[in-house]
């Protein structure tokens, strides 16, 4: 028998994908915008003038919008969330994007509602196609702000009202809904949209309001009112929960809470191993209002910043100024702490227009990141000039993604001198003679790591392609992604062997991939000898949490335990095995 959601006969449960740590327990509120059916709208207009007046008018009121949640925001929150809605205003802003709606609103004939619909719809359907899950997640963002522009121009409010606390249930949420929400009525977040690295979860995330995303239409099932219970750990979501579940529930909130509070009194801790070993915890980063992040987790500077995310969200190549306008707000926000900027690491599924390869059977192994670089070298060297001049407000280190041979570091270093020279003869200030480090995320760099750091000042591994290239296994089919495990012995030997060869040529390395910030690779590494970490800053103080917990002679003797051991499933035991004995409440850990 088919079971009616609205009924509310027994308890369900069902699972979705946790975005924000915690859990929430109370009754739901449904939060949905009105729904528009568009293709009422997809009839050719009498007027155009009219209609791109309506476009400029419709950009306007957005733009107030935006300017009035991000004033209410820091009214509540201070600067903490700034510069989120300073990152969606410059996408309404965005020329080349303006341009590209009226000139359709022209040529096509059609309303200004349905064009912004086709046109934003399409450039989500980009970003949800890209591989990288961050760029997959900013596609919400831009759906987000096609929902406003088409609620603008035909004249949709939006009814904001929480009068009592309630986990707000909503198909999507955008950072403009988040903060117009009565915070102190905020229990939980449950949506049918969204991913992990999307503006709302991280609104979510730094107001510590636990969130959950179904992926499906639960939002118009579940009968306003209805009993709910949000695990955004495990993205458990219960409905008409029991007493007895209700019961368990609220201790493990009392337990995390305790947990939550002893994580911040360590944030502030030195980075360190029982035993008084230093370890650097440092931030990977997209955009630059992450700095913000990076501070509040005490972090040791940015050991990745990835520089695609101007290039691909404006799927455009932004100019040598707009760069340096970046790269100089992280240098100077972080200084002395070092930045690490790598340079654009395009290709694969991440290409502009006019760039793209359609012809490449398999892109990851073609033209992209160094490779498109050295074959562009009027592109690179835009931005090498572009960071040379931010170097002289901060302590700017360069990363090249991708390296596979020596010949590709030394043709960098050409460019890197001709980028240099180029601003010496337009009489430009710059910083010369940077840190230059490679990313070992290729089997021929990993084994050629002996050789390669005597042309480099660092190394920095990135595990997620590297274990993707060990292990001939693409992590995003589905059909053998199950196989993915950086835990693999043949993987963990590359980044073993990386590690000795950096220490022994006294180069830093520091490992920047998601198995970064595993809780159970963390001793791993540790007794690989890796000293320093980089990692979302929300990681950091779970990071700091196992390296203060943990014995390094432990770690060293899981590493030499684990030389017997042949399949990851052993491997991955033995560590958890270690992470129990130490620390608490494993549970909690990501």
């Amino acid at each position: 028998m088919k079971t009616d959601l609205k009924t509310p006969l027994k308890e369900i449960v069902l699972h979705g994908r946790p975005t924000s740590p915690g859990v929430a327990i109370g009754s739901a509120f449904q939060f949905h915008a009105p729904k528009i059916n568009l293709n009422e709208l997809k009839v050719k207009s009498s007027n155009i003038a009219e209609e791109l007046d309506f476009f400029a008018n419709a950009i306007l009121k957005v733009a107030q919008q935006l300017e009035s949640s991000q004033k209410a925001s820091e009214q509540q929150y201070g600067n903490q969330f700034s510069e989120i809605f300073e990152s969606q205003k410059a996408f309404l802003k965005d020329p080349v994007l303006i341009k590209e709606i009226e000139e359709e609103i022209r040529n096509s004939g059609y309303g200004a509602a349905f064009v912004v619909s086709k046109i934003l719809a399409d450039k989500g359907d980009y970003f949800i196609n890209l591989e990288s899950a961050y760029f997959r997640d900013r596609a919400y963002d831009i759906l987000d702000l096609k929902q406003q522009l088409i609620h603008a121009l035909l004249g949709i409010d939006t009814d904001y009202r929480l009068d009592k606390p309630s986990i707000v249930v909503a198909e999507m949420l955008s950072p403009s809904d988040t903060v117009q929400f009565n915070r102190n009525f905020i229990l939980g977040f449950l949506t049918d949209k969204g991913g992990e690295n999307s503006h709302a979860a991280i609104l979510a995330r730094g107001l510590r309001i636990p969130a959950v995303v179904y992926g499906h239409s639960l939002s118009r099932l579940i009968m306003p009112g209805s009993q709910l219970i949000l695990d955004g750990f495990n993205g458990g979501i219960i409905i008409n929960p029991t007493p007895k579940t209700i019961a368990h529930y609220e201790e493990i909130q009392k337990e995390h809470q305790r947990f939550e509070h002893q994580l911040l009194k360590e944030l502030e801790l030195p980075s360190q191993t029982k035993d008084g070993t230093p370890v650097h915890l440092l931030a990977n980063i997209e955009f630059a209002h992450e700095i913000n992040d990076v501070k509040q987790n005490h972090a040791e500077g940015v050991g990745l910043f990835r520089t695609e995310s101007m290039f691909i969200e404006k799927r455009s190549l932004p100019s040598e100024e707009e760069q340096f306008t970046v790269y100089r707000q992280i240098a100077e926000q972080l200084a002395p702490s070092p930045a690490t900027i790598r340079t654009i690491d395009l290709g694969g599924d991440k290409f502009l227009e006019n760039y793209s390869q359609d012809d490449e059977l398999n892109p990851f192994l073609g033209w992209r990141a160094i490779r498109f670089c050295l074959d562009e070298p009027e592109i690179f060297k835009t931005q090498l000039r572009a960071i040379l001049r931010a170097a002289l407000y901060g302590n700017i280190h360069i990363l090249i993604p991708m390296v596979s041979s020596v010949n590709e570091i030394i043709r960098t270093k050409e460019l890197i001198a001709e980028a240099g020279d180029e601003l010496l003869r337009k009489g430009v200030e710059f910083k010369a003679d940077l840190p230059l480090g490679i990313m070992i995320e290729t089997p021929a760099a990993a084994i050629m790591a002996e050789e390669l750091a005597t042309y480099v000042d660092f190394f920095s591994i990135g595990t997620n392609d590297l274990t993707q290239y060990v292990l001939a296994i693409d992590r995003t089919n589905d059909k053998v992604s199950a196989a993915y495990t950086t835990f693999n012995p043949a993987v963990l030997k590359f980044i073993a062997h990386t590690i000795k060869a950096g220490t022994e040529h006294k180069k830093p390395v520091t490992l920047c991939g998601e198995f970064a910030a595993n809780p159970l690779a963390i001793p791993l590494l540790l007794g690989m000898e890796l000293r320093n970490f980089s990692m979302n800053p929300h990681y950091i103080a779970e990071t700091k949490k196992i390296v203060r917990s943990v014995d390094l002679q432990a770690c060293k003797q899981l590493y030499a335990d684990i030389q017997t051991l042949h399949t990851a499933d052993a491997i991955e035991e033995k560590c958890r095995a270690l992470i129990k004995a130490n620390v608490q409440n494993l549970e909690f850990l990501s």
